[in-house]
């Protein structure tokens, strides 16, 4: 069982670090989501998000833009990171109570 126990641990110890990573990587990420507002058959990228309960929004620039496609790929980037950090929080909830002794 001790085996069993030390391969646990290392796993737990291995999620918490990632868990790490994510919310580094997560908080370098610009926040919110991107929206796209056609004005005059042109359109327009904004970075949409919320400050002290208002919703914002920061002008990024036109639609083929390098700025707007760079901030595109990295909000994009940024919810791929949270759907894995949600999962790894999950593991690490299920390799805690495996460690604690409590069922699944």
């Amino acid at each position: 069982m001790s085996y069993l126990r030390s391969v646990l641990q290392e796993e737990y110890e291995r999620l918490k670090a990632l868990i790490e990573k994510y919310n580094a990587e997560i908080s370098s990420l610009p926040r919110g989501s991107v929206s796209i507002k056609k004005r005059n058959q042109k359109e327009y990228v904004y970075l949409a998000y919320r400050k002290n309960g208002n919703v914002k929004f920061e002008y990024i620039g036109s639609r083929p833009s390098e700025k707007s496609k760079t901030i595109i790929k990295k909000v994009k980037l940024r919810k791929e990171y949270e759907i894995k950090l949600k999962r790894v929080r999950k593991d690490l909830e299920e390799i805690e109570k495996v460690i604690n002794g409590r069922k699944l």
